[in-house]
């Protein structure tokens, strides 16, 4: 059996344990620092362990790998081999974290509940519950920040949050700074008009990191150009800023190409500057503009044309 061994901040003590172990579960040993044993109890198996200065163990035990249900225990035992607590969760759990003193132990929950649990080891108690939408089931660790004991939630080995024992946030990464303003920023697009909505929209764009953040807000800033171009036509009719609103919602369309919204926006778009010219009379524009919508119909497999586009295809041909 192999064991793994974790050491307490202060090097006085070793948690020795093995992930799994005999039909008796898997063992865990809490050595001190003369190398005796103080004691030895088990779980079913063991995922992450810590120890505390004053010998205080933190455990998740992730059940029986056969189990097919969603589930895990949060188990804290003290020096003299106490079991202080033993909370179960209706979700998987992974890591574990107790701070120095070992007062306070926290886990995190997987889905679906995805919430970070802080106990109280004196009472057994949860005192803290804080939901982690955005991260499932992170590490954690105990620390400080200007003299205040927080837990810190990380991002594989980042700090990405701290938050304190009333689950309030104390401190954000610069990195977390960023996607919250950037969640902010396209939560508040929805909400404004179209002028504002374009400017708050923008700053998002420019915040994201990578295409995962940057296609969907050039969805959202393709849907408002286009909102906007339709509005300037009705009260204006073909200024300027309506043909600039029209190119800067085929621009962001395109960018979200192969989305299946991005090859309705481009052909739409088209349409419309297609129809403006036939209208003025530009034959060729409007055949070049229709023709587009065919090739991006070819490419992409799927049926964009509309009948009536199909007809002044033939016609203008």
């Amino acid at each position: 059996m192999m064991f793994q061994s974790v050491e307490s901040p202060d090097g006085e003590w070793h948690c020795l344990y093995a992930s799994s172990g005999s039909d008796d579960g898997a063992p865990i040993v809490l050595v001190n620092s003369s190398d005796q044993v103080a004691h030895a109890f088990s779980v079913t198996r063991v995922e992450d362990a810590a120890v505390a200065n004053n010998g205080t163990i933190v455990v998740t035990d992730i059940g029986d790998a056969t189990d097919q249900d969603l589930r895990g225990t949060l188990v804290v035992v003290n020096s003299n081999g106490e079991s202080i607590v033993e909370h179960e969760f209706n979700a998987n759990i992974w890591r574990c974290a107790i701070t120095d003193n070992g007062r306070y132990a926290s886990t995190a929950t997987h889905n679906p509940d995805r919430t970070v649990y802080i106990f109280d080891t004196d009472t057994g108690e949860v005192v803290t519950e804080y939901e982690t939408p955005n991260l499932n089931g992170p590490p954690q660790r105990f620390g400080s920040h200007e003299g205040e004991e927080v837990l810190y939630l990380l991002d594989g080995d980042s700090r990405y949050r701290a938050i304190n024992l009333d689950g309030e946030t104390v401190w954000r990464s610069e990195e977390l700074v960023r996607k919250d303003r950037y969640e902010e920023l396209r939560a508040s697009g929805e909400e404004a008009d179209l002028e504002e909505a374009l400017e708050l929209l923008e700053e998002a764009y420019e915040l994201a990191n990578g295409e995962y953040e940057k296609k969907p807000v050039a969805r959202e800033l393709a849907e408002t150009h286009w909102k906007l171009a339709k509005e300037i036509w009705k009260e204006e009719d073909d200024t300027d800023e309506w043909w600039a609103n029209l190119n800067q919602a085929k621009m962001y369309y395109m960018e979200i190409l192969p989305w299946h919204d991005g090859k309705k926006g481009v052909a739409k778009v088209q349409r419309k500057q297609a129809k403006y010219h036939l209208k003025k009379g530009n034959e060729n524009m409007t055949l070049e503009l229709l023709q587009n919508i065919a090739t991006m119909e070819d490419e992409y497999d799927v049926q964009l044309l509309t009948d009536h586009d199909k007809k002044t295809i033939k016609e203008l041909s």
